[in-house]
């Protein structure tokens, strides 16, 4: 079994949303994993802290609360049911882990209420 250490490193964040409204997704960027947990702000200053917890040699589950309290006036996250929200929101998901060399990704897909957001989070190097 691995150690959620292994993953450590700086990361490029890019994700894809099924969300069609009219609130500007800002959650991509760069993060850094350090112990297996991020502590990052968005271009919106919404505060995510992550944690990364490797299940197998291909899988890592990822538990996110977004915090909004910070964040810009106009910025809200998504409750369940589509409408807005200043609350935090904790997302939970399996994501793919691969590797090649000292790269790696992570990816999958987050479902919260009726989105689906596609998240992939790449490493080049340690």
């Amino acid at each position: 079994m691995t150690s959620a250490h292994e993953l450590d490193g700086v990361y490029q964040v890019s994700s894809t949303t099924s969300y069609q409204g009219p609130l500007e997704m800002k959650s991509d960027g760069t993060t850094t994993i350090v112990n297996g947990q991020t502590h990052r702000r968005d271009k919106a200053n919404c505060l995510w802290t992550s944690t990364f917890t490797i299940i197998s040699e291909t899988e890592v589950e990822m538990v996110s609360v977004a915090d909004p309290s910070d964040a810009a006036p106009d910025f809200s996250l998504l409750r369940p049911d589509g409408s807005p929200s200043r609350q935090p929101v904790t997302y939970k998901t399996i994501l793919k882990l691969a590797r090649k060399g000292d790269k790696i990704q992570l990816s999958g897909q987050i479902e919260y209420g009726d989105n689906i957001t596609f998240i992939t989070m790449r490493r080049n190097g340690a």
